[in-house]
């Protein structure tokens, strides 16, 4: 007998399918805690967050009031997006393709969903960080080149502000710049074991991640630099923000009996938000 599509590929297949790929992660999410949302009845989610900014313990003279102190409070609020997309599967498809055709569409589809919430957390955390310390210094010296002095820079600058950076992620070019650069290799866990194995691994308690999706440094400098610099992010994940999830990743597969097609569909619905943007350094190399 024949071996038909439908005897394979089951709805318990596409489901487990989708949440396998798309629940990887891949780079910018791992910034970000998750919150589990499904059960508000709202499209909204309010944060409320300590400005710390109450005062200090103060000299208290025999029989004078304690001074009263207390923090103050700040709303943050975010609206849930719905991110949906849907392929078209042709019966011709599923005839002459079999079973192959209709898993590799499926796949297909969850790894564009899974592109596309990783570029929505990239968007947030690219509007969402700083590039001074708290002092004012500079972030990264900008010429062009991502050295282990300014991943050091935007570790000071998130320590400034009080956080402990724990993620490091870095774009292509400035991988190919820590590669070579005998201070980050040294520095590194593994040592010089890097530049023979490509993975960078861990740094001074950060996990070191490569993205290859998006060019972090603008470049541009005034001292000669190159045009397109090297760049990094320098992350404090337990502080920084939040990926919600309102609706989990969803499939809905139906019939479009005048294209003789089956339509699979994938959505979900979910926010970011940042709640400390010091908790994040974008570093210029």
């Amino acid at each position: 007998m024949a071996l038909k599509v439908n005897d394979v590929i089951t709805r318990d297949f596409v489901r487990e399918t989708v949440e396998e790929i798309v629940e990887e992660e891949l780079v910018w999410r791992q910034a970000f805690r998750e919150i589990d949302a499904t059960n508000i009845s709202s499209n909204a989610y309010t944060f409320f967050v300590d400005n710390d900014d109450m005062g200090t313990p103060e000299i208290i003279g025999e029989g004078e009031e304690f001074p009263r102190d207390k923090s103050t409070l700040k709303e943050i609020t975010v609206n849930f997006d719905k991110f949906g997309d849907e392929v078209a599967i042709t019966m011709e498809a599923m005839e002459d393709g079999m079973v192959d055709m209709k898993a590799r569409q499926i796949e297909d589809l969850a790894r564009r969903m899974a592109q596309h919430l990783n570029e929505k957390a990239y968007e947030q955390l690219a509007d969402n960080h700083i590039t001074e310390t708290a002092t004012g210094d500079q972030i990264g010296d900008d010429d062009g080149t991502l050295t282990f002095g300014d991943i050091r820079d935007g570790m000071v600058g998130v320590r400034s502000y009080n956080y402990t950076p724990d993620l490091l992620i870095v774009d292509l070019d400035g991988y190919g710049d820590l590669l070579t650069d005998d201070n980050f290799n040294r520095a590194t866990d593994g040592g010089d074991e890097v530049v023979r194995s490509g993975e960078i691994g861990r740094i001074a308690g950060m996990d070191v991640v490569v993205d290859n999706t998006q060019r972090i440094g603008e470049g541009g400098s005034s001292n000669g630099g190159a045009e397109e610099g090297s760049g990094a992010f320098v992350i404090d994940s337990t502080k920084y923000g939040y990926e919600l999830t309102r609706t989990p990743i969803e499939t809905n597969e139906y019939e479009d009996p005048e294209r003789q097609a089956d339509i699979m569909q994938i959505y979900t619905r979910k926010a970011w938000a940042t709640i400390f943007p010091e908790a994040a350094a974008k570093v210029e190399a």
